[in-house]
């Protein structure tokens, strides 16, 4: 199973990707009125040409995962089954990007990897003071807060829930860079959010921080202290899970139409726009709207992209899963010298592992995926996460070596 999921990365030679050209060189010739398109001297050619490019890339992001190269080819092809729609084609190229830049942030140094941190720091720095703002009751530079979110930080992110799984998903970050007084601001500040997903995500992202730097009495004082932080978050939500549940059973029969094809990338949306459109009538009482994302990721997988767009997730995950494992077993688990004010610093490696696991618990109650800052945040750090698996992981060479020691030892 191991080989398996190593094998999951691959990088596919330039000289095998220019084969693309040669199916091109006879395709983009349209020699026959494809699909019933009109002008189809322009519009089979263009097909092709897509097609063709999006091959390209799926090739270049295998250097990385190839579940995920699968999942955008598998999203290409279902999108050119209803000849590519405006959103699917819309979402797909901003898919595209963003897989390039997954690439890149594979393949980046340490240090510019440190660099990011940083970054991601000033701007938790900025949503933070913004948020602190809010707590009191200020919202500068923004122009409709509705009533019931008056005193909870949501900065520019215009929502309590957007804003806390922003902060929630920088929280390991925070801890890595400037220690553990920052990181217990950050999770006051989501506990002020009073919203369900990212106070729960924020926990296990401080779990899986603290687990490793100390003592069984102190982790279960931290586990006590989230768990209390939770139910705290529950008693003001009144448990409710804001209309979530009656939305994902909207969404069966939908589900149920194409459970293995899926409906294509992006036609959630379109979906709920059609439903909104013909059942939210405010004037005759009909209030209830459906999400234009569905809060729950894996559920919004199978909506757009069915049965076969889950099992590509699961093997991408399962790639993240060794990853994480590995990084786990062989990062330092000591904290990390620092200033008084940055007490309690922990390795970076560590952190990008908490960032993951905070965004899959995440993504069960948040559309933290289709944010597009949140989405960020994650592709970098499970990248660095793959990158410090491959860094930690000994060679063969080194398993030679170290074997031939050992027996060499024995032998004495």
């Amino acid at each position: 199973m191991l080989q398996f999921l190593d094998r999951l990365a691959s990088p596919v030679p330039a000289q095998r990707i220019a084969w693309i050209w040669v199916f091109l060189a006879v395709a983009i010739a349209a020699p026959f009125p494809a699909f019933g398109w009109p002008m189809p001297e322009r519009s089979v050619p263009i097909l092709w040409l897509m097609l063709g490019g999006a091959a390209t890339l799926i090739a270049l992001v295998c250097r990385v995962s190839i579940p995920f190269a699968a999942l955008i080819g598998w999203s290409v092809i279902r999108a050119a089954y209803h000849a590519f729609p405006e959103r699917s084609l819309k979402v797909l190229l901003l898919v595209v990007m963003v897989a390039m830049l997954y690439v890149v942030a594979r393949d980046a140094s340490d240090r510019i990897a440190r660099i990011v941190a940083v970054g991601f720091c000033i701007g938790a720095g900025w949503e933070g003071l913004l948020g602190l703002v809010n707590a009191f009751g200020v919202y500068p530079w923004m122009a409709v807060v509705i009533a019931e979110h008056v005193g909870k930080p949501m900065g520019f992110l215009t929502h309590p829930n957007y804003w806390g799984s922003f902060m929630a998903l920088l929280l390991p970050v925070v801890w890595s860079v400037a220690g553990i007084p920052a990181a217990v601001v950050v999770y006051c500040l989501i506990l002020k959010t009073v919203s369900v997903t990212p106070v729960i995500a924020a926990t296990a992202g401080i779990l899986v921080m603290a687990w490793p730097l100390f003592s069984t009495r102190v982790r279960l004082a931290v586990a006590g202290a989230g768990t209390a932080g939770v139910l705290g978050t529950l008693v003001l939500h009144e448990f409710r899970l804001s209309g979530r549940t009656e939305v994902w059973k909207l969404a069966v029969p939908e589900i149920l139409r194409w459970p293995v094809l899926g409906q294509g990338i992006g036609q959630w949306r379109v979906w709920a726009e059609d439903w909104d459109r013909v059942n939210y009538i405010p004037q005759q009482g009909k209030h209830f709207l459906v999400t234009l994302q569905a809060h729950n990721e894996p559920l919004q997988l199978l909506f757009e992209l069915g049965l076969v767009g889950v099992i590509l997730g699961l093997l991408w995950l399962a790639q993240a899963g060794l990853a994480a494992v590995r990084v786990w077993t062989a990062a330092p688990a000591a904290m990390i010298p620092g200033p008084w004010y940055a007490w309690g610093r922990a390795p970076l490696e560590r952190a990008w592992i908490a960032v993951v696991a905070t965004a899959l618990v995440n993504s069960l109650g948040s559309p933290v995926f289709h944010l597009p800052g949140q989405a960020a945040i994650i592709v970098f750090a499970l990248a660095r996460m793959q990158a410090d698996a491959e860094a930690l992981t000994p060679s063969a060479a080194q398993v030679t070596e170290e074997r031939s020691l050992l027996h060499a030892s024995r032998s004495r």
